[in-house]
């Protein structure tokens, strides 16, 4: 489900977080179905294309589940459930065995979509392309750059909910973005001159 009044959405977090907390469990479906599709694609960012991010993701939403109740919403739920999401991909790759150093190294990327311009459909096709070429090249980049462009440019969190989804200090998190958004820069230039070529 797509919302892109913020404060909407906030709003209607916090009612269902309210009513989940007063007894309706029912009420989970409600966040569930706003936030299914956004944390498999933060799943995704931290992770790659994974053969069990569909496990992943349920298993963040079970710990949601159970962590709910005592939710104290000093932050969003957003940003909550982001955290717990990561939680869950770090502890996931201990189990494989693999260093979960993907959250803490300077590795990023991230994009964000190109808005949709002139009224032809020829204009619609390439900024389709464009969009595809970018996101493409997104997900060339690190762990650390696609997450942070992720909820930065997709999901438009602030410096402080992103610094608190991923455990990191607000100016961490400013060097993170400027450096991913570098690493783009860099990666769709060369692109450019390729097809100059």
């Amino acid at each position: 489900m797509e919302y892109t009044d913020k404060n909407g959405l906030a709003g209607l977090e916090k009612a269902l977080v309210a009513r989940f907390q007063g007894g309706d469990t029912a009420a989970f479906s409600g966040l569930a179905d706003l936030y299914k599709d956004r944390l498999h694609q933060f799943i995704l960012c931290l992770l790659g294309p994974d053969r069990e991010a569909e496990d992943i993701a349920q298993e963040a939403f079970v710990q949601i589940y159970k962590s709910l109740p005592s939710f104290r919403g000093t932050s969003g739920f957003g940003t909550w459930a982001y955290a717990v999401t990561r939680n869950v991909c770090r502890r996931r790759l201990r189990e494989r065995g693999r260093d979960a150093v993907l959250f803490t190294e300077e590795r990023e990327t991230a994009a964000d979509d190109v808005p949709q311009s002139g009224p032809t459909q020829e204009l619609a096709l390439e900024s389709a392309e464009t969009r595809a070429l970018i996101r493409a090249e997104i997900a060339a980049l690190s762990p650390v750059h696609r997450s942070v462009i992720f909820l930065s440019c997709w999901e438009r969190l602030s410096y402080a909910e992103m610094a608190e989804a991923l455990e990191i200090p607000v100016g961490t998190v400013r060097s993170r973005l400027h450096n991913a958004l570098a690493a783009l820069a860099a990666r769709l230039k060369v692109l450019a001159e390729e097809e100059k070529i």
